[in-house]
């Protein structure tokens, strides 16, 4: 499962990288062609990248709904599940050592 979600993770990575490499391009054709100015260029590029910036978020939200289903499909407990078990087995276990002092002691 960790390989898939490396994969997943450079998979996105690369296209990132990849789609700015785009962006760069094309706005500098703009440029170039004089479709538009500096300055409507910086704008341009800010308006894209919040947008990428966006996409990405919406992304990763749906990638990890998409982890924690795969988990639940899988029957296999979130960090926060285990950690709640392991702390209800400390307190159970703190009872029993306090009972097992209690009928030595009698």
């Amino acid at each position: 499962m960790s390989n898939l979600l490396k994969t997943g993770f450079l998979l996105g990575l690369g296209a990132a990288v990849s789609s700015k490499e785009k962006v760069d391009r094309y706005i500098d054709e703009l440029l170039a062609k004089g479709k538009v100015t500096p300055v409507e260029a910086d704008e341009l590029y800010q308006k894209l990248l919040q947008k990428g910036e966006s996409t990405e978020e919406e992304w990763n939200s749906r990638s990890k709904q998409k982890v924690q289903e795969m988990l639940h499909d899988f029957d296999l407990v979130t960090k926060e599940d285990h950690e709640a078990l392991r702390l209800q087995l400390e307190a159970l276990q703190k009872r029993l050592d306090a009972l097992e002092n209690r009928e030595q002691d009698q």
